[in-house]
């Protein structure tokens, strides 16, 4: 049974981007993050073993976005989602949607965003 975790709006401070400015000052990144889990043996355990902890994926990814630097989302993103897949052989999947909400591009803007999915081989 294939279903969807959703772990949405996760807000982390950063220095990632390709300006000094960037790495001096940071900025916040937001993270939506879907992972595919075939959850069978969870719901009829109704044991956490057999699933996904979300803390522990909410904690990797503040450790990658906080403690970690790249140029670009692009890197960021491949980051978090391989070490996801690594770190959790029940995701088969997933999908993140990382926004940097103050990109520092002219003109009124909400930021930018970059949507990289990564499955197992």
């Amino acid at each position: 049974m294939l279903a969807t975790i959703h772990l949405k709006s996760l807000r982390f401070h950063g220095h990632h981007g390709v300006l000094p400015s960037e790495a001096v000052l940071g900025q916040p990144f937001i993270l939506d993050l879907d992972l595919q889990v075939d959850i069978a043996n969870a719901a009829a355990s109704d044991d956490l073993a057999h699933t996904v902890n979300y803390a522990e994926v909410h904690s990797l990814c503040r450790d990658i976005v906080e403690k970690e630097r790249y140029a670009l989302i692009e890197k960021l993103s491949y980051r978090i989602l391989s070490a996801v897949l690594a770190a959790h052989p029940r995701v088969q999947s997933a999908t993140l949607t990382l926004h940097k909400p103050h990109a520092p591009i002219p003109g009124d803007h909400a930021g930018v965003a970059l949507t990289v999915s990564l499955a197992r081989s």
